[in-house]
């Protein structure tokens, strides 16, 4: 009987040695945390800030100096139809000379699917994956008459 409690014991040490040194931050089911961001907490998060990645493509940015390297993959899919410098092309409406809060309240627009000219349907598709902060760097980008590297 007494190996048995000298095993229990130590079973006991063994738990709560890896419970608070090796695992600190394991999540508990049915119990309440104070350090996680989990559901709308997350949602409302990424939803200000982006996703990790978007956020180490910003840091990465700012080090090489150009704030808007990671919209350059994105404006490629604009470009196709608004014209590489924004200049319009046959149906598709001229980008260039647009303010900030225009492109960026348009791209909401169509983010929320709302009907905005004869294109609308189009661009829903285009602007349901944005986050806010792409669409206002996308305004931004296009204010500042799509600068070069």
């Amino acid at each position: 009987m007494r190996e048995l409690g000298i095993v229990l014991v130590g079973c006991a040490v063994f738990m709560i040695f890896f419970m608070g040194v090796i695992y600190p931050g394991v999540e508990h089911k049915n119990v309440k945390s104070n350090t996680t961001c989990t559901g709308q907490c997350y949602a409302d998060y990424v939803e200000e800030n982006g996703t990790v990645v978007e956020i180490l493509q910003a840091q990465q940015a700012l080090a090489a100096g150009d704030p808007f390297s990671d919209i350059r993959s994105l404006w490629s899919g604009c470009a196709a139809c608004h014209g590489k410098q924004g200049q319009g092309q046959g149906m598709f409406p001229m980008l260039a000379g647009q303010s900030k809060d225009y492109i960026s309240g348009r791209l909401i627009s169509y983010k929320n699917r709302e009907k905005v000219g004869m294109n609308s349907s189009m661009m829903w598709g285009q602007a349901t994956n944005l986050s806010t902060k792409e669409i206002e760097l996308i305004g931004e980008f296009v204010e500042a008459n799509f600068p070069s590297k």
